[in-house]
């Protein structure tokens, strides 16, 4: 239930920081999301076996219970290789959002521009809100590879980070594609 409230109130205040900034201002910053996002997925694989020596991997510490509360009991001993490779996304990703900050920092007065207020603050708050959503799901499809029971037992409670997790569009197959699949190939 924490988890759940959590992940409303940051899209709630994702839509006010949208329609604060405008949409140019978002649109500007959405683009270098994009950027870090493309950068993200062509170099993660490369940074992952890095991610390896600095970052432990909680391992189970049974094989007769399914930590997981999102993954099967086939995959419990081998997710270590997509979670440094979700790791290493986010981490790549997290880099350039603070690039795209600081850059976005000097387009600020582009956010004053006195073009029509309502479709400048709706437009912003809409962008805003997919970036804000794309992030949480990132972080929530990294925690959902970690076999803790802190961690499983806030997706257990939370019916929406399952949800966001397994349905979202496009992005849940491909992130596990790119994650999942892909790791244990490795």
């Amino acid at each position: 239930m924490l988890l759940t409230g959590i992940i409303i109130l940051i899209l709630l205040l994702s839509l006010y920081s949208g329609a604060r900034r405008g949409l140019i201002l978002q649109l500007v910053l959405t683009i270098g999301y994009a950027v870090s996002f493309w950068v993200a997925l062509k170099y993660y694989q490369a940074l992952s076996n890095y991610a390896e020596m600095f970052i432990p991997y909680p391992t189970p510490s049974s094989s007769s219970d399914n930590p997981f509360v999102i993954y099967g009991m086939d995959l419990l001993f081998e997710l270590d290789s997509p979670f440094y490779n979700g790791v290493s996304f986010v981490v790549l990703l997290f880099a350039g959002w603070l690039i795209t900050r600081i850059v976005g920092g000097l387009f600020q007065a582009l956010a004053d521009l006195p073009i029509l207020r309502t479709l400048n603050a709706a437009g912003g708050a809409v962008l805003s809100f997919i970036v804000h959503y794309i992030g949480i799901f990132l972080l929530l499809f990294v925690l959902s590879m970690m076999p803790m029971s802190i961690v499983q037992d806030q997706f257990e409670a939370s019916a929406l980070s399952r949800k966001i997790v397994t349905d979202t569009p496009k992005l849940s197959q491909h992130v596990y594609d790119w994650w999942i699949d892909q790791g244990l190939n490795e």
